[in-house]
């Protein structure tokens, strides 16, 4: 019985956390990376369609933005609609896809759909979401 009572006074258990926090470190340090390496777009509610696709993203496509109230941005920038064939006359070969918010007035949507065709650009891919 002796024997027993000297086996539990010396043993005992230490768990090392280093390995742990080191996991933790990296899976934090992902994330933060992962979020600044996104393209910031601006957040708008898109209409729904029953042919609707997913579509891969691509970090070098032109994504146009068209907010509730018929403001036209690139990404989160706002800008002219006179300013979009200048956006696009270096960025021939960039697909470009555009974002219309669901309360957006239609004719802010044809407005740049006008300067994208008159730059040429016939190959727009317009954005919804599936129904």
């Amino acid at each position: 019985m002796d024997d027993l009572a000297f086996l539990t006074e010396d043993f005992e258990a230490n768990v090392d956390l280093t390995p742990l926090v080191d996991v933790v470190f990296m899976l934090l340090l992902f994330f933060i990376l992962a979020a600044t390496f996104s393209q910031p777009v601006m957040q708008v509610a898109l209409p729904a369609a029953e042919t609707a696709a997913r579509v891969p993203e691509d970090p070098n496509r032109l994504v146009f933005v068209i907010n509730d109230a018929g403001m036209p941005h690139l990404g989160q920038t706002p800008i002219a609609l006179e300013d979009i064939p200048a956006l696009l006359a270096g960025n021939d070969a960039e697909k470009v896809e555009l974002r219309v918010d669901s309360a957006a007035p239609f004719n802010a949507f044809v407005g740049v759909m006008d300067q994208l065709r008159a730059a040429g650009r016939n190959d727009v891919l317009i954005t919804t979401q599936p129904h």
